[in-house]
């Protein structure tokens, strides 16, 4: 129900993950309590629908705040509402979910579409306003009161919730309009930068690599510093790696100045391992040209883009019984040890999250409130914390409105 005209007790910004969370949370706690979502978009939860691959990793049995990274504690937030709190929820409002064996937990139908719809039905019958179309441009308390200017409608109430998520995926409508209103306010905001995102990088080579994909461990590095490393699924596209590992790698990229990744492309092999195993293959393929040294073992695309690392094109025909053990050593080294430098310029078209956004300065971390602002609460991707991939973004999404609209 659109009601444009009507004074609420709480308007909440942002028809997503938590702002839904909140609104249902908020009016069970209190069925007298008016509230309205406002939604930029044509409809609401937009961008879960595209989470998980259309099917909704909506949280993680092993949640850890060595998953997230930012100003704002996560242990505020994760402690409240775990995993198991987050379920019950669910199941409250009709959705079945179940957690794999690698600790991810999905909707038992497999469709991100049934958790929003669950949510958006909860909506109804609790008798919550849903505005679509209705981008907020304004926010201004005065006397106690706010009002809410929109494209749609000028709103008053008591409270305002931003629940508008970042600027990642403008294409499921990430724009970052909430962190443009919070300047009026004079909101400490921790620089936004794209998050779970693949990393461009400056070797031009690699564009032979383009579709490739293998099971590697990736490191990141400042430099000669060591920062963080995953290991899982490595793909190649046009001129970036990408892959949850290096989704996981981006999310603190925006806090070094060099970034180096990497790669060790036999993960399970030690290094002296990997050099017996090259001395097995040039044995086998002793008349062989040392292009085809490494068929077997990976993919032969990234086979001949190592190769041509370790010797350059032209010695690539010769027989693989040419191979010296400094040569063995070479091939071992670049399976092992390949570097790539990266772009430090990230891509928020690509982006699945947001990294920085409100300083945990400015909030109170029992409620969600503003320090600055009484009545204003700020709810998911707008505050300054970001998780890996695996369902740690959307566990604190709904977490975070669960919590906002517990104290409302």
């Amino acid at each position: 129900m659109n009601n444009p005209n009507k004074f609420y007790n709480l308007i909440i910004i942002g028809a997503g993950a938590s702002g839904l969370a909140m609104a249902v949370t908020a009016k069970r706690k209190n069925k007298d309590l008016s509230v309205c979502i406002l939604e930029a978009g044509e409809k609401p939860g937009r961008k879960l629908l595209a989470t998980g691959n259309g099917r909704c990793n909506l949280t993680n049995m092993d949640l850890s705040c060595e998953k997230y990274y930012g100003s704002f504690p996560c242990k505020s937030v994760i402690s409240k509402v775990n995993p198991h709190k987050l379920l019950d929820f669910f199941l409250s409002i009709g959705l079945l979910c179940k957690a794999e064996e690698n600790g991810l937990v999905y909707p038992y139908c497999k469709q991100a579409k049934a958790v929003r719809d669950v949510l958006l039905m909860e909506c109804s019958r609790l008798g919550v306003d849903i505005i679509c179309n209705s981008t907020v441009f304004n926010i201004k308390k005065s006397n106690g009161t706010f009002s809410v200017k929109s494209t749609s409608a000028v709103l008053n109430s008591e409270k305002v919730a931003l629940c508008c998520g970042g600027k990642a995926s403008p294409s499921c409508g990430g724009t970052g309009a909430g962190i443009d209103l919070l300047k009026n306010i004079g909101i400490k905001i921790n620089t936004p930068s794209p998050a779970l995102c693949p990393v461009e990088v400056t070797d031009t080579n690699i564009k032979t690599l383009k579709g490739v994909r293998t099971r590697a461990k990736v490191s990141l590095y400042d430099g000669n510093r060591f920062v963080k490393d995953e290991t899982g699924e490595l793909q190649f596209t046009y001129n970036t790696l990408s892959g949850i590992c290096i989704f996981n790698l981006s999310s603190v990229m925006n806090k070094i100045n060099s970034p180096v990744i990497k790669v060790n492309f036999m993960p399970d092999y030690s290094t002296e391992e990997v050099k017996k195993i090259i001395k097995n293959q040039q044995k086998i393929f002793s008349d062989e040209p040392i292009s085809l040294l490494l068929t077997g073992i990976i993919n032969d695309k990234l086979g001949n883009f190592l190769l041509k690392s370790a010797f350059g094109k032209e010695k690539l025909n010769s027989k693989s019984k040419t191979l010296t053990d400094s040569d063995i050593c070479a091939v071992a080294d670049v399976l092992c040890r390949t570097e790539f430098r990266c772009s430090k310029s990230l891509d928020f078209k690509k982006a699945q999250v947001m990294a920085g956004g409100i300083e945990k300065s400015e909030v109170n971390l029992h409620t969600l409130e503003s320090k600055r602002v009484k009545g204003l609460y700020f709810c998911g991707e707008i505050l300054d914390i970001n998780g890996d991939c695996g369902g740690y973004n959307l566990h604190f999404a709904f977490a975070s409105g669960i919590i906002a609209g517990e104290n409302i």
